[in-house]
């Protein structure tokens, strides 16, 4: 389950500023920094979407082992 600092950690890990975290999905500057100081909804379009980048970021790490 995504907690609110992994939010962050998706985010710097891909190198992007809350603004352009934010287009990638969609929504404004305020909503991703909405999302990493309460977390992001427990349901919904927005949870989907950043479950499955993480899952993206995570399967080339899982195929070099």
């Amino acid at each position: 389950m995504l907690e609110r600092d992994d939010i962050k950690a998706i985010r710097t890990q891909l190198g992007e500023s809350q603004a352009a975290f934010a287009q990638r999905f969609g929504v404004d500057q305020a909503t991703v920094h909405r999302w990493e100081k309460k977390g992001l909804p427990k349901r919904g379009t927005a949870r989907v979407a950043v479950e499955n980048l993480l899952d993206d970021l995570e399967q080339p790490a899982e195929a070099a082992q």
